[in-house]
């Protein structure tokens, strides 16, 4: 096992699971374009029905949009930064369901109008890793520690994600929203990803930076739950979480 300080917590670990987006990579170098497009789009389908979006549609999302439309940061409580990609449909299903379209049409309109922005979000997004985590990934590799990435967006695009970055041969496992029947904040995950690298949970930590990674780890019985704010976004931890770093440099290996 490896003894991992990390600010005034100590734990004794054979293995850590990671949130994606916002933990490895720079949420908005990879959901930034995405959203705009999603939201330039669901605008669209809505004039067809003679509606418009609600006035300060970021909430749609949870993203802050600027007067120009484009998207900088995201709310860390939001659909986008904790829902799954089937919840983000529903709510962009619901707005064009109010206009009077019958549900299952609004379902396959909207569904349609997300997977063309996700085939084309490879190809547009400059996916930025979050500072210092190649390093943090390769020492843990070097300490023998078994990792895999546990994330509300669904495993295939997350694969694509992490290959795109050159990182995902860190990883013993990815587990996606798809994979389990419940999502975060559930524990589902976690004890996938245990049973997928050959872990129990009390011998894993959880590195995330939303409190749904903290409510997940905690529930699933996770040695220590880390919340990373990279961006100083938050002057304390979650609630949920055993402690706060800023960066992977904080965290100590023994």
């Amino acid at each position: 096992m490896v003894q991992l300080q990390v600010g005034s917590c100590s734990t004794k670990v054979r293995g850590i699971l990671f949130d994606k987006d916002g933990t490895l990579l720079q949420f908005i170098s990879l959901w930034g374009w995405w959203a705009e497009k999603v939201m330039k789009d669901l605008e669209m389908e809505l004039k067809k029905e003679g509606g418009s979006l609600p006035e300060d549609p970021g909430y749609i999302l949870g993203v802050h949009i600027d007067a120009d439309g484009s998207i900088r940061s995201h709310d860390r409580q939001g659909p986008l930064a904790m829902g799954s990609p089937t919840q983000m449909i529903s709510i962009a299903t619901y707005l064009l369901y109010k206009e009077g379209v019958p549900w299952n049409q609004a379902v396959q309109r909207m569904t349609a109008l997300f997977e063309e922005a996700n085939e084309q979000l490879l190809e547009h997004a400059n996916i930025v890793p979050v500072t210092g985590v190649v390093p943090f990934l390769e020492r843990c590799r070097q300490h023998g520690l078994r990792m895999a990435v546990v994330t509300a967006d669904d495993k295939g695009p997350s694969e694509q994600h992490l290959q795109k970055m050159g990182i995902r041969h860190y990883f013993d496992a990815v587990v996606g929203d798809d994979c389990v029947s419940q999502g975060k904040p559930y524990p589902d995950m976690v004890e996938l990803a245990c049973r997928e690298i050959g872990l129990e949970p009390h011998e894993i930590i959880v590195i995330g930076d939303s409190v749904g990674d903290m409510e997940m780890g905690r529930a699933a019985g996770s040695s220590l739950q880390v919340f990373i704010d990279e961006a100083n976004q938050f002057d304390t931890a979650p609630e949920s979480a055993d402690v706060m770093i800023r960066s992977y440099e904080e965290i100590e290996m023994i």
